[in-house]
């Protein structure tokens, strides 16, 4: 009569996996380890999403000896990698931000960020800002949600090994990151660099005028306006980048 006071051990050590997967993944991912989320409202979420996916995976065999601390150490291991590609993308933003802001001759322009917690351009700031809103209005956040949910089915918390043939696309996906930079900043870098072209042609043509002084009023004045002119195109990119963060981590799980 007293069997139901007792708690399956089995039961405790599967939800300590669940939980240490869930809160390694929050620590490392792009927007759960913002300086601006409470460290309550962390373990609030860990310990809400942990009850969600240990109630469907509950019934996993694990061994209670020794082994627990491998399949810990897995489960930190998987979190970590799943959260910081998450953030790894995000990162292609920030190098984008960097180009046009020293494009643009703005990049000692920095105050703090409250996102990040260092200091940041002004660029790099509006622009992460924006991406931030495009990224909660597309629903990112339930990708990045049920991304750790799905890698329950695809690694199994009772698997005591993994394979680490999906890390050697870490290469691949730095290239990549430079690719997508390139691709954000490249309306704000080609053009300026037309208008420094055409400046310096000018000061060539027409020794009178101060070409170091003007210069800088044009470059602010174009600069900003393909800036705002361009912005459709980065809303697309980054639609695009969430498209790509989603495939690499489908494709890292199932490398597991």
């Amino acid at each position: 009569m007293f069997q139901h006071l007792f708690v399956n051990e089995s039961y405790v050590i599967v939800f300590v996996l669940v939980l240490i997967r869930i809160s390694s993944y929050l620590l490392s991912s792009s927007l759960f380890n913002s300086y601006q989320v409470p460290a309550p409202i962390k373990i609030l979420m860990s310990l809400m999403m942990s009850l969600i996916a240990f109630e469907t995976y509950k019934t996993a065999k694990v061994p209670v000896d020794g082994l627990i601390m491998i399949l810990a150490a897995k489960e930190v291991f998987v979190g970590v990698c799943l959260g910081m590609l998450t953030r790894f993308f995000f990162f292609a933003l920030n190098m984008a931000s960097e180009m046009t802001s020293q494009a643009l001759g703005l990049s000692s322009a920095s105050i703090y960020n409250p996102l990040s917690g260092i200091n940041s351009s002004l660029i790099e700031q509006f622009q992460g800002t924006l991406a931030i809103l495009i990224f909660f209005a597309i629903q990112g956040h339930h990708l990045l949600i049920s991304a750790i949910f799905q890698s329950f089915e695809l690694v199994s918390v009772s698997q005591m090994t993994i394979k680490f043939g999906g890390l050697g696309e870490f290469a691949k996906w730095c290239q990549i990151l430079f690719e997508i930079a390139l691709k954000v900043s490249a309306p704000v870098v080609s053009s300026l660099f037309l208008v420094n072209l055409g400046m310096g042609i000018l000061g060539r043509a027409v020794p009178q005028i101060n070409v170091f002084v003007t210069s800088f009023q044009v470059t602010i004045v174009v600069g900003f306006l393909i800036l705002f002119v361009s912005m459709p195109l980065y809303m697309n990119e980054v639609i695009q980048i969430l498209d790509l963060t989603q495939t690499q981590m489908l494709k890292m799980m199932r490398s597991f």
